[in-house]
């Protein structure tokens, strides 16, 4: 009997807890509180304040866009006979890179931030020159540790 290796798969997404029917209405709700605010002001005097309310509202709502927009997002890795897959998606951007098995290595190191080394770690798979960065975003440094040490184990186990 042959013994098949059926594949490992690790998904990172953020956290969407407010489905898009319900952050409508949570908007719709922010709407209506700020307006009524902003018209009792403006029904004492205070005409500025309308315009602020407006202001308010339109931040409120490319907020709620973006988060919208990105609410797809995720990065996976997949592995599976001889080959390991990692894929990204954010928002219009999708991109895939594979990397042989045998020769792909994890690593966790120190990443620079706009200002320099800022504490964080990265998640890292290499091979041959390519390198990609995974859960920069989803998984915190603890869930990295982790993760790098499963994956290692995984990789390594080549029937």
């Amino acid at each position: 009997m042959a013994v098949s290796d059926l594949g490992y798969k690790i998904i990172a997404r953020p956290n969407n807890s407010l489905t898009p029917k319900m952050s409508v209405r949570l908007l719709g709700s922010l709407v209506v509180v700020v307006l009524v605010i902003a018209l009792a002001f403006a029904n004492m005097g205070a005409w500025l304040v309308l315009p602020f309310a407006g202001l308010e509202v339109a931040a409120f709502a490319y907020a709620f866009n973006y988060i919208y927009l990105h609410s797809a997002d995720f990065e996976s890795i997949t592995i599976e006979d001889e080959k390991v897959v990692v894929e990204k998606r954010n928002y219009k951007e999708n991109t895939t890179v594979v990397f042989q098995r045998y020769w792909a290595q994890v690593s966790v190191r120190d990443v620079e931030g706009k200002k320099g080394v800022n504490g964080k770690s990265g998640l890292f798979i290499s091979s041959h020159g390519k390198e990609v960065e995974f859960g920069r975003h989803f998984i915190n440094d603890g869930q990295r540790a982790l993760l790098a040490r499963e994956l290692r184990q995984k990789i390594n186990d080549i029937n």
